[in-house]
């Protein structure tokens, strides 16, 4: 059965080059990179069954995302958390026409029959909904959507007109957005043979199009700092230096409903308050991160990430860090 949480791609395998003096680092990403890996074996083909129509498939997706997001938040008095639901719901239901709301509401009834009622698929499950997520979520669509079109004649404003072709309002599929974020990483630096740990921060700037259900490409610059109190020969903590890194990654990121995965490449540039000439190397990371619902224009959301990056030097640097970040995705 269908998860609407359960369809994430995997990362691909990236060979990180051992070195003598960083056999340990690229070893543990080497690590994470494989596990990352196992998750692709049949993900690449996921995704639940829509109706036939574009308009009713996305009007279908839009409600799917605020139902689970409110379902996050845990689902208490169907009337209550159908109320709150509504704006958002109405939002979208306006968008559409009359016979794209009955198409969506005539699968929904299908869908629903040929699962069979959630009441009593729950009594039989012993009161566990313990597989019956998908079940649960399309009644909870279906309830929001009657409550939607019970109302829209007298609560749809007059300014959001009813078109044909319905793309979506809670999606980033085939439209060009902009993407901002900003957080915190901590970073295991190995250098000659030692290994030392810095923190920092970094913003990014991306531009990216969605091709479809899933896909989506983004390319652009994140510019980061980094502080340490690196040792001297003699192990001792020097003064506080400063470094700057700035990375021109191409990501792909593979959407589910309300989650993602991003997988990125690029170059990367890195220089210190002690040494401006930029050492130049290569940056490859992965991320897992939620968007929340729209709000008016944008996106907002949060990605935890990892990366490593190998840096030529006159002793090569090797770079892991770990971060989480916030995230805007802005769109028309």
């Amino acid at each position: 059965a269908y998860s609407p949480e359960a369809c994430y791609p995997c990362s691909v395998c990236i060979g990180l080059p051992p070195t003598p003096h960083s056999q340990a680092t690229t070893d543990t990403t080497m690590r994470l990179y494989l596990t990352l890996a196992l998750s692709l074996a049949g993900a690449v083909a996921c995704g639940g069954a829509l109706p036939p129509s574009s308009s009713a498939a996305a009007l279908h997706r839009d409600f799917e995302r605020i139902v689970t997001l409110a379902d996050t938040e845990g689902w208490t008095i169907d009337r209550l958390q159908l109320d709150e639901a509504l704006p958002g719901a109405l939002m979208s239901l306006c968008r559409t026409t009359p016979g794209t709301r009955q198409e969506l509401s005539r699968w929904l009834d299908i869908q629903v029959a040929n699962q069979g009622s959630i009441e009593k698929r729950d009594r039989e499950n012993g009161n566990d909904f313990d597989g019956l997520e998908e079940l649960l979520t399309l009644t909870r669509i279906q309830m929001l959507l009657k409550t939607s079109m019970s109302v829209a004649a007298a609560d749809c404003p007059f300014w959001l007109e009813p078109k044909t072709e319905f793309k979506g309002r809670q999606l980033l599929d085939d439209r060009w957005f902009a993407s901002f974020g900003g957080g915190g990483k901590g970073m295991s630096v190995v250098q000659a043979g030692e290994t030392d740990y810095n923190f920092g921060g970094a913003g990014r700037f991306l531009v990216g199009r969605g091709f479809g259900r899933h896909a989506t490409l983004l390319t652009g610059i994140e510019l980061g700092g980094s502080a340490a109190f690196p040792k001297d020969e003699a192990g001792e903590r020097g003064n506080l230096t400063l470094a700057l890194d700035l990375v021109v990654p191409l990501i792909y990121r593979h959407r589910g409903v309300n989650t993602y995965w991003e997988f990125e490449a690029g170059y990367v540039a890195h220089t210190t308050e002690e040494d401006f000439e930029p050492a130049h190397g290569g940056h490859v990371g992965i991320a897992f991160g939620g968007t929340a619902s729209r709000r008016r224009w944008f996106f907002p959301g949060a990605a935890f990430g990892i990366s490593y990056e190998r840096i030529s030097e006159e002793q090569t640097l090797h770079v892991v860090k770990l971060g989480f970040r916030v995230a805007i995705d802005i769109a028309r």
